[in-house]
């Protein structure tokens, strides 16, 4: 019967993106369009395709490594189930994907980005092995959904990072907000699910801390009022602060909605491609 249930709730609409990983690539192509976009930078077209690429291999890893942590009999998530019903196809398109993205990023992406992605992805290669491998760490040191949270904004606007202190605070103020609803992203997922991290001995700051739903209130309502201070100071920078804005929003009122669980982690993630509703409209209108 639980395979069953499980089977039912895989086959969702909402849940596919969410499933193959592929939900958080296109946030991150989306939040790099709307900066571009916003404080008018150009953007190569490699470097599209190795942030999308370099993204779904570091999720596909991730997945991978969770559902080798799973115990047998144990309780888990619809994208746990997923990989662990698919791991050969899983690791087959680890080792695919890792070779198309060290082709895009040799062929296409130049060396004042290469280098910093370098110290990013190590940044991150550290972040995994401490996570799969001494996740007791969080229980201690309470920041996972916060490291989460920095390592993809920094990733996300990595091709724009040069251009960053030519554009002055507007865009560095921006960039701390962005890095913000993607921490509040992280913390959401987390309260969602306290309960299915401890029957699988893991840890989060929901876990740590009875009171973390406090804390993505707090954090809600600071990255609006963030968001309406960068209004003030930069009205420029209303595509990025629309964005901000309704993904927050959004995000927040995720929690009132009649979803099971796995649907709520799933659109967790769609909330954040407010991006790119705004360039289908700017094409369209």
């Amino acid at each position: 019967m639980r395979s069953l249930q499980a089977r039912a709730v895989s086959r969702s609409p909402l849940l596919w993106l969410n499933l193959v990983c592929l939900d958080a690539p296109l946030v991150a192509i989306c939040w790099q369009w709307i900066f571009a976009y916003n404080f008018h930078l150009s953007v190569p077209p490699g470097h599209r395709a190795a942030l999308f690429l370099t993204a779904w291999l570091i999720y596909l890893a991730d997945r991978f490594g969770d559902s080798l942590s799973l115990v047998a009999g144990q309780p888990n998530s619809a994208r746990q189930q997923f990989c662990l019903r698919h791991q050969s196809i899983w690791l087959v398109s680890i080792i695919c994907v890792a070779v198309f993205d060290l082709i895009v990023i040799l062929q296409a992406v130049n060396y004042e980005t290469a280098l910093p992605g370098a110290v990013l992805g190590a940044f991150t290669i550290v972040y995994l092995a401490i996570n799969h491998a001494h996740s007791e760490i969080w229980e201690t040191v309470p920041l996972k959904e916060f490291t989460i949270g920095s390592l993809f904004a920094a990733g996300t606007l990595l091709g724009v990072t040069p251009h960053v202190f030519a554009q002055g605070s507007a865009m560095i103020f921006a960039a701390i907000l962005f890095a913000s609803l993607c921490s509040l992203n992280c913390v959401s997922i987390a309260i969602w699910e306290r309960d299915l991290d401890r029957i699988q001995g893991k840890h989060s700051i929901a876990t740590r801390w009875a009171h973390a739903k406090s804390l993505r209130r707090l954090l809600l309502l600071l990255l609006l009022a963030g968001s309406v201070l960068l209004a003030l100071f930069d009205p420029g920078a209303w595509p990025v602060v629309l964005c901000l804005g309704a993904s927050g929003l959004l995000l927040g009122a995720l929690r009132f909605g009649p979803l099971s669980r796995d649907e709520r982690i799933a659109l967790a993630d769609v909330v954040l491609l407010t991006p790119l509703a705004l360039f289908v409209a700017e094409r369209i209108l």
